[in-house]
């Protein structure tokens, strides 16, 4: 067998894991649902906020959240984890049972840059492989 083809099957099947374990990741399914949306779309989330989100999203975003929180961190504390997902989940349940103060509890619970901070196991400069050989060295 070709030694560049054997490369490029071997590179191919790791991504393909890769992808799929992203697939059963509960917190990237709940990321990518209700914090993701196309270019210049309102994500879930903030339609959650402006009340504008159909009760179906909002529905499935707490199924999403739920799982979420049933999940080990990619870092941190697991216990601080939970508490924090534990206020997403409660604070998604007021908005649907559309109690007056819902979604300023639930703009608080979506903390972004606290979870991340504590809880996002960040990729080495360069992506996941690191930098490309040849390519600039890493910032910084």
């Amino acid at each position: 067998m070709n030694l560049r083809l054997l490369f490029a099957t071997s590179a191919l099947a790791s991504v393909t894991i890769a992808f799929a374990a992203d697939d059963d990741n509960p917190i990237k399914k709940a990321m990518n649902f209700a914090h993701k949306a196309p270019k210049g779309e309102p994500k879930l989330s903030e339609k959650i906020v402006e009340g504008t989100a159909e009760e179906s999203e909002i529905k499935k975003a707490l199924e999403l959240y739920k799982a979420m929180a049933e999940a080990k961190p990619p870092k941190g504390d697991a216990a601080a984890f939970k508490e924090k997902t534990n206020k997403l989940v409660l604070a998604t349940e007021e908005v649907l049972t559309k109690r007056p103060d819902a979604a300023d509890h639930y703009k608080l619970a979506v903390d972004c840059k606290g979870c991340h901070s504590d809880f996002r196991k960040m990729p080495p400069p360069g992506g996941p492989g690191g930098p490309r050989p040849g390519g600039p060295p890493p910032p910084r």
